[in-house]
């Protein structure tokens, strides 16, 4: 009678920490870059850029892909990135200011 239920314990063990730990990844603005400004993340991440600094800034898809809007200090914006693949992005209001999410 018990090992069904002590199979279903071990299985809810064994599957629960991927499934209930979601990652996330912290970028801060501040001094006119993204920091860091390159990140690797494994798919399900969710990366969010918070506004340090005194100026408005974006974060910006290079491919469209997300676009905060204007971000003014003390704002944060998240996405979630669950493909691979490298995913370039910048600040619309500020376009020397770069930076890369891999995903892998």
């Amino acid at each position: 009678m018990r090992r069904p239920f002590i199979r279903t314990a071990i299985l809810a063990l064994l599957v629960w920490p991927c499934c209930a730990l979601a990652a996330t990844v912290q970028i801060q603005i501040r001094g006119m870059n993204f920091h860091p400004d390159t990140v690797t993340v494994a798919p399900g991440t969710t990366v969010t850029w918070t506004n340090d600094d005194s100026f408005a800034h974006t974060t910006t898809s290079d491919t469209k892909l997300w676009d905060s809007g204007l971000l003014q200090p003390g704002k944060s914006f998240s996405h979630t990135f669950d493909k691979p693949g490298s995913f370039p992005y910048h600040c619309a209001v500020h376009t020397f200011m770069t930076g890369t999410v891999t995903v892998k």
